[in-house]
């Protein structure tokens, strides 16, 4: 669909009158946020021609009438419809042309920004004279595009330097920020940050300023020197290439594109834009960044209709590094107030600690005060015996991964609970059916598996034993997502999703050690792939001793399918940690990973370990994760090879490029996959055979996704 033949206009957009000053008001029908569709760009165009000829208005405020949001930015759904680079630059070009118009309009222009600003709503918000912003928490502005595999193409690569400066803008466009309204003023975003209710107020007197035009901060020393600006992008390149390992073709496109903007003018800047931007939209980076942006979208839902209970008051179970990251960002995301427990006073200090630790940073990186800090710490309180948890709505159980103790700590909290609260156990391999089988109300148990670090890692599986309510699910899944987690579900098992295709991962890096292949090429390899960090740097930063119990409790499970490396329990046994007691794999000062502990090679017999090949290494690694994925989604654990992919993403880090684990097996080819596996099977064992499910998917010349889709 070319945008001439959008559908007609939507009535997206009103204005009101008030003397010389016109308040156009974006309100997109039957939507919860307004978002740049062709059509609604058609609308907006018609709009930009009205003020053109309007000779007696002389201000606009572009305003929004949705509360908590300004503007999305473009509808992403689009993207996957163009299918030419002709037409991905016929919709960049028309977008790019109407915000181009309005900036030249001669009246006065104010963004009144009330939420949401981001995308193509930052570039409108770029083509006005004067941005106001509210500082309401849900007020931020910014530019996120590189994450869906693109950039900001519709005037943002070309304008942001020249508001801003180029470091920050590099700092903006390059990361995909958004900026609440304090630090986008820091930065010469937005001109001022107001009170919510006085925001159309304070945009009416920036309107009465008149016109300016801003030279650009930093112009003189920075964008007009050709030597510091190469500087500049050379670095930048480097910073990129580091971050990325060359796997995202947008950023460093779009350093060229702000480059060429800046040496030739504005509208060079904008036709480099159109030309740049319309590959990658059909590439297959962004296609997949898209698919994985709707698969987030999709995960808001909750697959059954119960309301969740309200949640004022929560405990949290055991003050290890796990308790102690929930309590954290519980109090960090929510109003409620924390209780947690544990045997001694000791590991309660260890657990507010570890939360102080978290806050402590953000105070360093000037993301909040030392006194918000204080009161946050505030709201955690500690105990070593009950008192306090009878009138919790809600306990996260986050105590040693053994099952007896977690069945005995439920049983004491359900002799004082309240007859609705919910147990939310973060069990990482145990089924929740068995935690549950002893207790007096098994409806209101369910599994909350949180990621190591607590406050970084996205993701949340959330799980249902055989006798979960959809009540008790569906409020550790609102829960989850207050605290700002991407929620998966899933049917119980051992090892749920995400650790139960670990499990095979972490081993098999385990047998290659043992076969003599050296660590940091192991490491290398899957890094390279485009893994965050490599499978025995991970194996430390998990600790040792939880990957020995979770390996234990799945080879128990799995027998056949998943025997155990010795590297593991070879450690284990010589209280090697890893990372938490700097005793692991790898060598650590003051808590930073250094180089390979040559020593550990000894452990399992190694005298002179060898560089490994990088495709033998990643075949390996990752044909066991296929393998052990397709029994998954065949036995429901998941309901779709989406939901499967999204778990694999937001709890490993698995290459958001390529999709996810069975979009990039469907990519291969199932047929390519058994072949690779059985190849793998002769030469390493049993643990390689395709399994029957795999097999027969293969046979039929169909997909994960288009046979296990929703």
């Amino acid at each position: 669909m070319t945008i001439a033949e959008a559908p007609a206009a939507t009535g997206a957009f009103r204005i009101e009158r008030d003397g010389d000053l016109a308040i156009i008001w974006f309100d997109l029908p039957g939507e919860k946020v307004n978002k740049f569709s062709s059509t609604v760009m058609q609308e907006f165009s018609g709009v930009v021609d009205q003020m053109a000829k309007a000779t007696d208005v002389r201000k606009i405020i572009v305003a929004s009438a949705k509360p908590g949001i300004f503007i999305a930015g473009a509808d992403v759904s689009e993207f996957t419809k163009a299918t030419s680079q002709e037409l991905a630059r016929e919709y960049t070009r028309f977008g790019q042309q109407v915000l181009h118009r309005f900036s030249k309009l001669p009246q006065v222009k104010v963004a009144a920004i009330n939420g949401a600003c981001v995308g193509g709503g930052c570039e409108l918000a770029l083509s006005c004279d004067w941005r106001v912003i509210s500082d309401s928490p849900k007020a931020s502005i910014g530019l996120p595009e590189v994450k869906l595999g693109i950039f900001p193409a519709w005037g943002g690569a070309t304008k942001l330097p020249r508001l801003i400066g180029l470091p920050a803008a590099l700092d903006i466009i390059l990361n995909g920020k958004t900026l609440d309204g304090r630090r986008a003023k820091k930065v010469g975003l937005v001109d001022e940050v107001v009170e919510p209710g006085i925001l159309l107020d304070v945009a009416r007197r920036f309107a009465a300023r008149g016109p300016r035009n801003i030279p650009g901060r930093t112009k003189f020393y920075i964008e007009g020197n050709p030597l510091a600006r190469k500087l500049i992008f050379r670095k930048a390149k480097q910073a990129v290439m580091k971050q990325t390992g060359g796997h995202y073709p947008a950023p460093l496109a779009v350093l060229d594109v702000i480059d060429h903007g800046l040496s030739s003018g504005v509208d060079a800047g904008l036709a480099k834009e159109v030309d740049t931007v319309a590959p990658l939209i059909l590439g297959d980076v962004a296609q997949n960044l898209v698919k994985l942006f709707f698969l987030m979208e999709e995960s808001k839902k909750d697959p059954v209709s119960a309301k969740p209970r309200e949640i004022r008051d929560v405990g949290v179970l055991g003050a290890g590094v796990m308790g102690g990251g929930i309590a954290q960002i519980v109090a960090d995301k929510t109003p409620v107030s924390v209780r947690m427990r544990d045997i001694n006073w000791n590991a309660i200090s260890g657990g507010m600690k570890a939360a102080a630790k978290i806050w402590k940073k953000k105070v360093e990186r000037r993301r909040i005060t030392r006194g918000e800090m204080q009161r946050n710490l505030a709201r955690i309180t500690g105990t070593t015996d009950w008192t306090g948890f009878a009138r919790a709505d809600m306990v996260i159980e986050a105590v040693i991964e053994k099952l007896d103790i977690k069945q005995r700590v439920l049983a004491e909290f359900e002799g004082l609970s309240k007859p609705d609260a919910i147990f939310a156990t973060n069990t990482s391999t145990i089924p929740i059916t068995d935690i549950a089988a002893r207790a007096k109300r098994p409806e209101n148990v369910a599994g909350m598996h949180f990621f190591n670090p607590v406050d970084r890692m996205p993701l949340v599986e959330v799980i249902r034993g055989q006798k979960t309510s959809d009540v008790a699910l569906v409020t550790v899944a609102s829960f989850a997502r207050k605290l700002g987690k991407t929620v998966v579900y899933c049917n119980d098992g051992p090892g749920f999703v995400v650790n139960r295709i670990l499990a095979p991962y972490m081993n098999e890096a385990g047998f290659l050690l043992e076969e003599g292949n050296s660590i940091e090429s192991i490491d290398k390899a899957m890094v390279d792939f485009g893994m965050p960090v490599g499978p025995v740097a991970l194996l430390d930063e998990v600790g040792i001793d939880v990957a020995a119990k979770v390996a234990g409790i799945l080879s128990a499970a799995f027998k056949d399918r998943m025997p155990k490396s010795k590297v593991v329990d070879a450690l284990y046994e010589k209280q090697r940690y890893g990372k938490k007691n700097s005793k692991g794999l790898y060598v650590y000062e003051q808590g930073r990973r250094k180089g390979p502990d040559a020593e550990v090679y000894r452990l399992f017999g190694v005298s002179s370990p060898r560089a490994a090949s990088e495709k033998e290494v990643v075949d390996r690694m990752v044909m066991a994760m296929v393998n052990e994925a397709s029994l998954i989604i065949d036995e429901k654990i998941v309901r779709s090879a989406g939901e499967l992919d999204l778990a694999m993403i937001m709890g490993t880090g698995f290459p958001p490029f390529r999709g996810g684990l069975l979009r990039h097996a469907d990519s291969m080819g199932l047929a390519n996959v058994v072949a690779r596996l059985k190849e793998l099977e002769k030469k390493h064992g049993s643990r390689f055979a395709p399994n029957a499910p795999l097999k027969k998917l293969a046979e039929s010349g169909s997909t994960f996704y288009q046979a296990y889709s929703r």
